[in-house]
């Protein structure tokens, strides 16, 4: 017989000790699950919980088969491995909850709004989620083999290694994601949306991919070369590699790639390089301005280092000197540096943001260089911080000087 019992309750605790959940009362049902309570292999199939509120709650291994879950609202919940099948959540609103390996065959999912909930692992074959919308979601290798998803969405989510084998999925929205060695064989995509995604590896199999959108999508080494219905309009807006499997007749360009690679870190310096390409006469001017604004930055970063060494030589400077690993390591005060740095990169975002290129190639190659500065931008911020909590600490510990 399982045991029940809340972990959070405002000014009461109410304990549901050896309760068969076959005979729990409806009462304290919606006590425990409103409030936020924990039952490990609760038997709740077929219960009507339409509308209920799950802030907080813990119901691994549960079985909610046939439940009703209409417009519930769920948040910060876990039902890792738990059984849903065939239950209804439709219209339910669920954020940051975990279903990873759950089952959910035959669920309906028809206008649930999701963000940010795990599903990795979980089983969602068959499952009809018409205009579902699962913002952000982790479904990692889940299984997902012939769900009927029409207008949906799943925007900025991993489906990475999912089988999605026979989905329909007309008009959906798969932006930003990512599906890299995903299968999706026979599936209907009539008119989704991958701008922006990472289909590399992908299995297209049999897919319809009519009016599919493959704007700066990635597939590298994806094998679309029994798919029906892809024309060569759609290819001239994606990338590919020479492992991209393609129907005859058809081609696809390279991926040039972009990105702001942490080369290595040694002592106290941590090494960056951009790189991006972009075709035509576009990359001239482009790799002009980049270069005027990351020489700006050098010279900032080379100021940075020649007055720290006289600051050095002349003694007259912060130091915090740490033993790590048998090493010992000495920080200046590096603010001027991080602020010099910000500044070049602030200009180099603004000056690439002012180019005017038509080439649709050389706008892509632009966005993957300003989101690199961004990132160039964040990394820096984050050397910062760390930086002064190791002096605030030392500095707790006396081993500054101020």
């Amino acid at each position: 017989m399982q045991n029940c019992f809340l972990v959070t309750f405002p000014v009461l605790a109410l304990t549901l000790s050896s309760l068969g959940t076959s005979a729990m009362a409806t009462e304290d049902l919606s006590r425990l699950i409103g409030f936020g309570g924990v039952c490990a292999d609760c038997d709740l199939s077929g219960k009507d919980l339409s509308g209920v509120s799950m802030s907080g709650a813990s119901f691994p291994r549960a079985n909610f088969t046939n439940a009703n879950l209409t417009e519930a609202e769920i948040s910060g919940a876990n039902f890792g491995r738990a059984i849903f099948k065939r239950a209804d959540f439709t219209d339910a609103v669920i954020v940051g909850s975990n279903f990873g390996r759950c089952d959910l065959t035959g669920a309906n999912m028809t206008d649930v709004k999701t963000k940010g909930i795990n599903m990795s692992y979980a089983i969602l074959n068959g499952i009809q989620g018409e205009g579902a919308k699962f913002i952000g979601a982790n479904l990692s290798h889940a299984s997902i083999v012939g769900a009927k998803f029409p207008n949906a969405s799943f925007d900025h989510s991993i489906l990475s290694y999912a089988d999605l084998s026979g989905v329909i999925m007309q008009e959906a929205s798969i932006r930003d994601a990512r599906l890299n060695q995903a299968r999706l064989d026979g599936a209907i995509l009539t008119g989704v949306d991958f701008e922006r995604s990472d289909l590399s590896n992908v299995a297209f199999g049999h897919a319809d991919v009519r009016d599919v959108n493959f704007d700066e999508a990635n597939l590298s080494g994806a094998d679309l070369s029994r798919v029906t219905h892809l024309t060569q309009d759609q290819l001239d807006g994606a990338c590919g590699s020479e492992k991209t499997n393609l129907p005859k007749g058809r081609k696809i360009e390279a991926c040039i790639g972009g990105g702001w690679n942490n080369s290595g870190r040694k002592n106290t310096t941590s090494s960056y390089a951009l790189r991006f390409g972009v075709p035509g006469s576009d990359r001239k001017e482009i790799a002009r301005i980049t270069k005027e604004m990351m020489k700006e930055s050098g010279y900032a970063v080379q100021k940075a280092r020649i007055a720290m060494a006289e600051a050095i030589e002349q003694g007259d400077f912060p130091r915090l000197v740490i033993e790590r690993n048998g090493q010992s390591y000495t920080w200046p005060a590096f603010d001027d540096m991080r602020s010099n740095d910000q500044r070049a990169i602030e200009r180099s975002i603004r000056s690439l943001g002012h180019l005017d290129v038509e080439n649709r190639r050389a706008q892509r190659a632009l966005r993957t260089a300003i989101r690199a500065l961004e990132k160039a931008q964040l990394a820096l911020q984050e050397d910062y911080e760390a930086t002064q909590e190791v002096r605030k600490e030392a500095k707790l510990a006396g081993g500054i000087e101020d």
